[in-house]
């Protein structure tokens, strides 16, 4: 009897755990299955976009002040919009703010550390599905047509890439005097200010980044904010400036007024914290560009009708990547996907820049060493320079030569961080160089440190 009943025991375990077995195996299974299908749902849900305007807003430890931004969007903007909120790592329970939001209109990300603003803004630009994208202070309050007119100057200013507002509080052309003393005071200024008058449509040479409205194809064309310039200040400027050297306007709707409380993140700073960071931008900016206004008359020589993208002042014959780990060799224009991209150099690029290149056939390791050897291999005396190839002609400059074309690097830091220093350098004479027409400038990306843009 005893012997009867511990097999009838075995049995039953033996039996219970194969259900266990099975449960769990099937579990796992449509637990995969399920979570690659929401995944690529979403990305198809995300994809589509819609026709509105998303409205980014990074954050960091101003609670306060972002819930008078959320509030006033709610209350003076009924254009199709979203709000993308992107918390940079506050301590003041901004977190918690987000999370007791119940709005349609309102998405956040919720980020461990502070990303800086440029950070902010590029995780919210990446979340944004609107057919207008604004990356806007949330230390701001909007007004009464605040969005509307800026969207009517947008597309009504030939041109015009990006478009600010008016503000209280702020450095430039973008400065209006002010002497309301309270909030419904203010919202009573700006119902007289904010009358559309296409005659108050400016086109400037400075925008700052306090509130930026742009078209989806436009923020395509010039790429992501670069997250080499530290916390705030300079970015906005590097972003202008890459607008205006793809042929597009920057424009003030000085027929739109937002309320600017300004710098309170900036504020957090020491004098000298402040100070160090700033010059930090300044010598980043000028060591990426150099002389702006003669690269800006280099560039605007090649202008031919329709806008161009950063693409096209990237360099050909170099080795890039995105976020995914496949590396692509990119010449004549084409993203050229290599068979093994383990362990090759290559330089990091957003999604958006890296598929502004036609997408060609894959390229094997073997062909990819061979254009290597080729580029860092000696001339031959008399041989014009080949495709790719990079020239120093006697002024100094460094060029890469492409298509019978000589396009000059504007800085070293453009060459360092397309790798080309590591590329043979052929000096020409000046009765070589004369040879050569100028092509459109080569500059570098702007850095990208996240790994899901």
């Amino acid at each position: 009897m005893r012997t009867g009943k511990r097999k009838g025991n075995r049995a039953a375990v033996s039996l219970n755990a194969a259900f266990d077995n099975g449960y769990n195996t099937g579990f796992d299974a449509g637990h995969t299955h399920g979570t690659a299908l929401g995944f690529e749902k979403g990305k198809d849900s995300f994809a589509a976009g819609f026709e509105g305007t998303s409205i980014v807003i990074p954050t960091y430890n101003q609670q306060p002040y972002l819930a008078d931004c959320i509030e006033s969007i709610g209350a003076y903007t009924p254009e199709p919009h979203e709000i993308i909120v992107v918390d940079n790592g506050s301590t003041d329970g901004t977190a918690n703010y987000l999370r007791s939001l119940r709005s349609r209109t309102v998405r956040y990300k919720i980020c461990e550390r502070n990303l800086g603003f440029a950070g902010g803004v590029n995780q919210g630009l990446m979340m944004a599905r609107g057919s207008t994208v604004m990356f806007l202070n949330n230390d701001t309050v909007v007004t009464e047509n605040w969005l509307s007119n800026q969207l009517a100057c947008l597309h009504g200013k030939e041109r015009a890439g990006l478009v600010g507002p008016m503000t209280n509080y702020i450095s430039g052309e973008q400065l209006v005097g002010t002497t309301y003393r309270s909030v419904e005071e203010m919202h009573r200024f700006s119902r007289t200010f904010n009358r559309r008058d296409p005659a108050k449509w400016h086109v400037t040479n400075r925008l700052t980044g306090f509130c930026v409205l742009m078209r989806r194809d436009v923020f395509h064309r010039i790429g992501y904010l670069d997250e080499g310039f530290e916390i705030g200040n300079c970015e906005d400027d590097d972003f202008g400036f890459r607008n205006r050297l793809i042929g597009l306007d920057l424009v003030i709707a000085k027929d739109t007024f937002v309320h600017h409380v300004g710098s309170t993140t900036i504020k957090t700073l020491t004098p000298a914290e402040f100070e160090a960071m700033y010059a930090r931008n300044l010598a980043f900016y000028s060591d990426k560009w150099g002389d702006t206004h003669s690269l800006l008359l280099e560039a605007s020589a090649h202008f031919r009708g329709d806008p161009l993208a950063v693409n096209d002042y990237y360099p050909s014959h170099i080795t890039v990547k995105g976020t995914a780990p496949t590396a692509y060799w990119i010449e004549h224009g084409v993203r050229r996907p290599l068979e093994h991209s383990e362990g090759v150099r290559a330089t990091r690029l957003s999604q958006i820049e890296l598929k502004n290149w036609p997408l060609g056939s894959p390229i094997s390791a073997a062909e990819w060493n061979a254009k290597q050897a080729a580029l860092m291999a000696a001339a031959g005396p008399g041989e014009p320079p080949a495709e790719g190839e990079l020239v120093r002609t006697p002024d100094g400059k460094l060029h890469q030569h492409r298509g019978g074309r000589l396009h000059r690097i504007v800085s070293a830091w453009a060459a360092e961080v397309w790798d080309l220093n590591r590329y043979r350098i052929r000096s020409l004479a000046e009765s070589e160089t004369a040879n050569f027409a100028a092509g459109l400038p080569i500059i570098a990306p702007p850095v990208i440190k996240a790994d899901n843009i």
